[in-house]
């Protein structure tokens, strides 16, 4: 069945010829691929979370397949990119100016990952302040505050999600510690799902003004390992990036932390077609496993690339 996808994918001419049904088969074969390369692993479904969605730029839409991909996980960094779209949307609205400094900070927030450059982000579009612990009725208004990402992406109708922390080196201290809860039930979650959402919505330029669009697209975009790999850096190299063919676009943000690994990404094929996939899985210490099943997922869309071979050098995310 996945070989007659293929076939049919690869001599499209360009127009979006997978149906939903399709796509969720590519993702759980993906899924299931990974199981037989990883067995150490033990991988079982709710380690993943896939989601691909299939862009028709011509008809301003998208079909999407899935496997697991409402399931919420900890997103680690890949919220980064939640926080860069409601930026955008407050900038557009007026609400914030793009100073210099919070040029920079966008750029370092997605490009480097930087988390002390997220915390100014997340202040700057929340209107907040790290410190010391506040009174009850205090800690109520400031997680309102906190909440406007959440709320303004609830009015776009996407799946569940929660947006509302900054990102750490070592750990949250004072009104962040009080905010994300002592059992940590407050931390950030998001699935599969909604990121890929984001991406398309990113390509098609749903939300945003033109302006912005491009503001969004320019931070996100990555060079292509296969086209010049000394212009790379750890998101392009590591993740879905490293198995892309030559002469694909990517525009991504990955996450890694000690359990959980995943990346999100809108890719510009060399024939035209356009795909936002986004992996998420809870095998942190398999560096391997995101790249293969973005292998696993581009070979049955009709793609000659490679699975990858050993583990790549990165610092974490």
């Amino acid at each position: 069945m996945l070989a007659t996808i293929a076939a049919t994918v690869l001599f499209s001419n360009q127009t979006m010829s997978t149906l939903p049904s399709e796509l969720d088969q590519i993702a759980e074969s993906a899924f299931a691929s990974a199981q037989q390369k990883f067995p150490n692993d033990s991988l079982k479904a709710e380690d993943v979370g896939i989601s691909i969605f299939e862009i028709n730029r011509q008809e301003n839409k998208w079909v999407s397949g899935v496997f697991r991909g409402d399931q919420q996980m900890y997103p680690a960094s890949v919220v980064k990119m939640f926080f860069l779209a409601y930026a955008a949307h407050q900038l557009d609205a007026g609400a914030v100016t793009l100073s210099d400094e919070m040029q920079r900070a966008a750029r370092d927030m997605i490009v480097d990952s930087n988390n002390d450059a997220t915390g100014y982000i997340v202040d700057k579009i929340c209107g907040t302040t790290p410190g010391p612990e506040l009174s009850d009725e205090e800690l109520k208004a400031f997680g309102e505050k906190r909440s406007v990402v959440n709320r303004w992406f609830e009015s776009l109708h996407y799946p569940k999600i929660n947006a509302v922390q900054r990102t750490y080196n070592e750990g949250p201290y004072g009104r962040e510690a009080q905010w994300v809860g002592a059992d940590y039930s407050n931390r950030n979650s998001l699935c599969a799902d909604a990121c890929s959402r984001l991406m398309a919505d990113i390509a098609l330029n749903r939300h945003w003004r033109k302006e912005r669009n491009e503001w969004m697209k320019s931070i996100l975009n990555r060079a292509n390992p296969q086209d010049d790999f000394d212009k790379t850096d750890d998101q392009a190299r590591a993740y879905i990036g490293r198995v892309i063919p030559k002469g694909t676009k990517l525009y991504s943000k990955a996450g890694w932390v000690t359990k959980q690994r995943h990346d999100s990404a809108w890719l510009v094929m060399p024939d035209g077609r356009e795909f936002a996939i986004t992996i998420f899985t809870q095998k942190g210490s398999n560096m391997q496993l995101v790249s293969f099943i973005a292998a696993k997922i581009l070979q049955s869309l009709g793609y000659d690339v490679k699975e990858p071979v050993g583990d790549p050098i990165e610092a974490p995310l």
